[in-house]
C-alpha cells in the first residue's frame, strides 16, 4: 500500500514540474499563428433569437440542433444556445446603425448586397432610388415599378456589438446584436437607458460609458397581425467590476469605431423575417 502511495506522489511531482515549464512555453508564444491574419479572418458571432422556423429548430430543414427551441438566444459561430428567459448578460460595446441591402430570398437575385448609411438612404429616397411600399423600403426595377416579390429590399438595422459574458467562467467573447423591424423600438429603448445612467464621481455625476455597464438579455413572446415571434428584452444589470472586461471592452469599442470590425451578414430566416 505504501509502495502505491509513492508511486502516486511521484507521478504527481512529474505531471507538476512538467505543467509549469510548458505553460510558461505557453505564455511566451502568447498570439503566434494569427500573423497573417486581418479582419476578414474572423466571423463575429451573431448572437440572435431562433424561431419555430430557424433551421435550427425546424427538424425538416437539416440542420436541426438538439435542444433548440423557440425563444432561445443562439449564438451562430461556436453554435451555442441560451435559454431566452433566464437570458444572458452582456456588455454594450459600441453601436451602429446601417442599412442594408438583400436581394429576395431565392434565385439569381439573392442575398446580401452591402450596407449603406443612413445619410446614403436619404439621398436615395430622394432620388427615387430607393422607395417606401407599405412601411418598407425598396429599390425598384430598371423599369422604375417596385414589386415586393422581385425588388431588392433595404432594411433600418440597428447594431449593438457586445461582450457576451460566460456565467460559467466568467470569460467573454465578442458577439453582435442585430435588429431590425419591430426591434428597432428594443433597440431604441436600451439606448435611452444606457444614456439615462449616472455614475457619481470626484467631480459629481457623469454618463459613464456604455461598455461599463452590464445588460441582461432575455427574450420575449410577441405578436401583431403579421403572426407571433419571439423578440428581446434588455435590462440594466449593474456595472462592471473587473478591470479586465472592462479593459476588453474597451478595445472592442475603439475596433468597431475605427471600422476595423467586419460583419459578415447572413440572410435572415424566412419564417422569422416579416415579425422580428
Amino acid at each position: 500500500m505504501a509502495k502505491a502511495n509513492t508511486k502516486t506522489e511521484i507521478a504527481t511531482q512529474k505531471s507538476t514540474a512538467l505543467a509549469a515549464p510548458i505553460d510558461d512555453m505557453f505564455a511566451a508564444d502568447a498570439g503566434s499563428g494569427m500573423e497573417g491574419a486581418t479582419s476578414d479572418s474572423f466571423a463575429i458571432p451573431f448572437l440572435s433569437v431562433l424561431q419555430k422556423g430557424s433551421p435550427q429548430v425546424d427538424e425538416a430543414s437539416g440542420a436541426a440542433l438538439d435542444g433548440a427551441k423557440a425563444g432561445m438566444l443562439f449564438d451562430n459561430v461556436n453554435s451555442r444556445m441560451f435559454d431566452g428567459k433566464a437570458g444572458v448578460i452582456v456588455v454594450p460595446c459600441a453601436y451602429k446603425r446601417v442599412f442594408l441591402r438583400w436581394g429576395q430570398r431565392s434565385g439569381d437575385n439573392a442575398g446580401f448586397k452591402g450596407e449603406m448609411s443612413a445619410d446614403t438612404v436619404a439621398t436615395m429616397r430622394a432620388a427615387g432610388q430607393i422607395v417606401d411600399m407599405d412601411g418598407r423600403l425598396f429599390v425598384p426595377l430598371a423599369d422604375g415599378t417596385v414589386n415586393d416579390k422581385k425588388c431588392d429590399s433595404v432594411r433600418d438595422t440597428r447594431n449593438h456589438y457586445v461582450l457576451l459574458i460566460d456565467a460559467a467562467t466568467g470569460g467573454w467573447t465578442q458577439a453582435l446584436v442585430s435588429l431590425t423591424s419591430t426591434q428597432i423600438k428594443k433597440s431604441k429603448m436600451l439606448m435611452s437607458a444606457l444614456a439615462s445612467v449616472k455614475f457619481n464621481g470626484s467631480a459629481g455625476m457623469y454618463t459613464p460609458p456604455t461598455f461599463a455597464n452590464l445588460v441582461r438579455l432575455t427574450t420575449m413572446p410577441e405578436s401583431n397581425d403579421k403572426g407571433t415571434w419571439y423578440g428581446v428584452k434588455f435590462e440594466l444589470a449593474g456595472r462592471i467590476d473587473r478591470a479586465e472586461v472592462y479593459a476588453a471592452a474597451k478595445a472592442f469599442h475603439a475596433s468597431v469605431a475605427a471600422n476595423s470590425v467586419e460583419v459578415k451578414y447572413e440572410a435572415p430566416d424566412a419564417p422569422a423575417a416579416e415579425g422580428f
